[in-house]
């Protein structure tokens, strides 16, 4: 059977190579959501700084089109930081896009994060790192468990076993916008996120290129979290709300971008 290998180091002898956390966020459509969305980010900014094992990033703020005062309150959070915004208030496409190309001035690794995930345990992102180094053939190392409708290869690299995603028609959502390190090459290779679409359609066109290109990197997932139920989790806020006003919140983000 097969027990994954401890990760843990010494800070020091891990690489320098800089990462670039991509933080995406956005009011909301109401006052009362915005308030819960900081608030939830600051229980993120905490985790990430009590569990986060990684001795060398920065913080790309991606804001999708937030009012003014949210976005000085969002800021303030944070010591250094790199911001753009979309003005939008709803295209997810555009606001990662905006943010991969200003990441991508600094580093070729790029760890995409929203501000209602909240990390629970202790995440060392070097093994990630040193996998990205080491095979051209991977773009992607998730940070999530398994879901149902994966399909996957495993194979072992650096002396420890990864989950390949195959490119399985069953499967509409291979791809995700959040708790992934992304090298550069994955960008270069299938192109920027399709703009002025709500978000489960973009997951899904950025999920047919990665099927229909098989020649492309891949994306991986680390056996140690494959088998757990729940490695991260989301903020509770963000789903309290969402699970009170499904319809107006769907209506909102999905047709913001058309309509304004």
């Amino acid at each position: 059977m097969y027990a994954p290998r401890d990760h843990t180091i010494t800070l020091c002898n891990m690489p320098e190579e800089k990462i670039v956390i991509l933080l995406k966020t956005w009011q909301g459509p109401t006052r009362d959501i915005a308030l819960n969305r900081l608030e939830s980010a600051k229980k993120m900014l905490s985790s990430v700084r009590e569990y986060l094992q990684y001795p060398n990033y920065s913080w790309h703020i991606a804001d999708d089109g937030s009012e003014q005062w949210y976005q000085d309150e969002f800021l303030s959070l944070f010591d250094e930081y790199t911001f753009t915004d979309t003005k939008a208030n709803g295209n997810i496409g555009l606001n990662l896009n905006m943010g991969m190309r200003v990441a991508l001035e600094e580093t070729d690794f790029v760890l995409h994060w929203s501000d209602d995930i909240v990390l629970e345990r202790a995440v060392n992102l070097q093994p990630y790192v040193t996998l990205l180094q080491d095979y051209d053939d991977i773009g992607i190392v998730y940070l999530r468990n398994a879901h149902h409708t994966f399909d996957t290869e495993v194979v072992e690299r650096n002396g420890a076993l990864w989950r390949v995603l195959l490119h399985s028609p069953r499967a509409p959502f291979l791809y995700i916008t959040s708790l992934i390190l992304m090298h550069r090459r994955h960008w270069d290779y299938y192109g920027p996120f399709p703009e002025g679409l709500r978000i489960d359609v973009v997951q899904q066109a950025m999920s047919w290129r990665y099927r229909n290109f098989e020649d492309g990197p891949k994306i991986v997932i680390p056996e140690e979290l494959w088998h757990k139920t729940m490695p991260l989790c989301v903020g509770t806020s963000t789903w309290d709300w969402r699970l009170k006003e499904p319809k107006s919140w769907h209506h909102y983000r999905s047709f913001g971008a058309q309509r304004r």
